[in-house]
């Protein structure tokens, strides 16, 4: 892969989402920053009585710790769908890898992903909370871009073919919202079938990294078991490659209909 090129369409995306706005880059920091307080005004003002058992009094924070991975996840999918149709007036003009296209929006979301990540950080320094695991934060980043990159490489190439792919992500993601311990950690009684979601062990690594070590945090920070984090692992590099591969074969046919 070209770097050079990626590094620049990277930074071609970002700039272009911020064309015409009057506080540009500043709403990077300023939409996870109103997100924060947000759910930290809903869930310790509004409902007070509205704790989950296991985080005690660190709901909100075991909520965001999950809820700004998801939001990377979501935006990367739903713009790697579409990515071959919205950049193929580009297409057409250069020989651009499929691949490389549907990385780009990929990269973007997660780096405003990790600017989420960090006022989160902050807002945990300002509350006096200090995460002693945070070296581990790279480990579900890296993690998440091949798995959220391979699952966006094949619906990119599904969407060529057939447009109405885009609805139908659109009605799983919401599903799988619901299905993954965003809002809440898996019971016991559904334990079993949240172990098969990757994303269990994935945000399980985050709250581990951004929370782990809080005094009352129990066991909604504890490090996921290993066999989980290889079979994330394994699914991960799986998606990308078969993702890459299947770009790769399709692009040549894909051409003639974006």
């Amino acid at each position: 892969m070209n770097f050079h090129l990626f590094r620049k369409l990277v930074a071609r995306d970002l700039s272009v989402r911020f064309t015409g706005s009057a506080l540009g880059v500043f709403w990077a920091v300023l939409q996870p920053l109103t997100l924060v307080a947000l759910y930290w005004f809903v869930f310790t003002q509004i409902f007070k009585g509205g704790l989950l058992p296991r985080t005690e009094e660190y709901y909100v924070e075991f909520l965001i710790a999950g809820l700004i991975p998801w939001l990377g996840i979501n935006e990367g999918v739903m713009r790697s769908t579409t990515a071959m149709i919205d950049n193929a007036p580009l297409l057409r003009k250069l020989p651009l890898s499929g691949t490389l296209v549907v990385l780009v929006p990929n990269a973007s979301a997660m780096i405003f992903q990790c600017i989420g990540l960090a006022v989160f950080l902050v807002v945990l320094a300002v509350q006096g909370v200090f995460p002693r695991m945070v070296w581990l934060l790279p480990l579900p980043l890296v993690l998440q871009f091949f798995l959220q990159s391979g699952v966006g490489l094949i619906l990119a190439v599904m969407h060529g073919f057939f447009r109405d792919v885009t609805q139908i992500v659109g009605f799983v993601m919401s599903v799988v919202f619901y299905l993954s311990p965003i809002l809440y950690p898996p019971v016991d009684r559904f334990a079993n079938f949240f172990q098969w979601n990757p994303l269990t062990p994935l945000l399980g690594l985050y709250r581990r990294a951004l929370l782990g070590g809080i005094p009352g945090i129990g066991s909604a920070a504890a490090l996921p078991a290993w066999p989980s984090i290889v079979l994330l692992t394994v699914v991960a590099l799986g998606l990308c490659l078969a993702g890459s591969a299947l770009m790769q074969r399709a692009q040549p046919d894909l051409a003639d209909l974006i």
